[in-house]
């Protein structure tokens, strides 16, 4: 019960993450918007973004598959928050950063919908609509 509780938690979090990282960049502040999802990214993966950001996507759901099993839950928030961070980096003209970042969320989450129950994998399945409208 008590994992489950943090876990609810934890995708709140996340989620409130995302919304104001997405909230920045409609109020025109991507600057800030990419301080928000450098933050989240760290909080994700407990360590520094920068490896997130040096990774494949291959490279990334390697690294949290660990064991032969995705961890879904960070799969999800990575994958949502990176999708953030490149509208984010749209916004700023970093087209190639963003488009990299959109090909890691699309691996990240397409791995999570594997295992993901009703109705995270809605909201995964709707995050994955906006990847396929870019």
């Amino acid at each position: 019960m008590y994992q489950q509780d943090w876990l609810l938690r934890e995708i709140e979090l996340m989620g409130a993450a995302v919304r104001q990282i997405l909230n920045s960049i409609l109020n025109k502040d991507p600057d800030s918007a990419l301080e928000l999802a450098d933050e989240a990214v760290g909080e994700i993966m407990g360590s520094d973004p920068s490896l997130v950001y040096s990774l494949s996507p291959e490279g990334l759901l390697t690294m949290l598959s660990a064991g032969g099993t995705t961890d879904e839950f960070r799969a999800r928030a990575l994958g949502e928050t990176l999708f953030a961070r490149a509208e984010a980096l749209d916004a700023m003209d970093r087209d190639q950063e963003a488009s990299l970042d959109r090909d890691r969320s699309r691996t990240l989450l397409t791995a999570a919908l594997e295992s993901a129950q009703e109705p995270d994998a809605d909201r995964i399945r709707q995050v994955l609509g906006w990847l396929d409208k870019e």
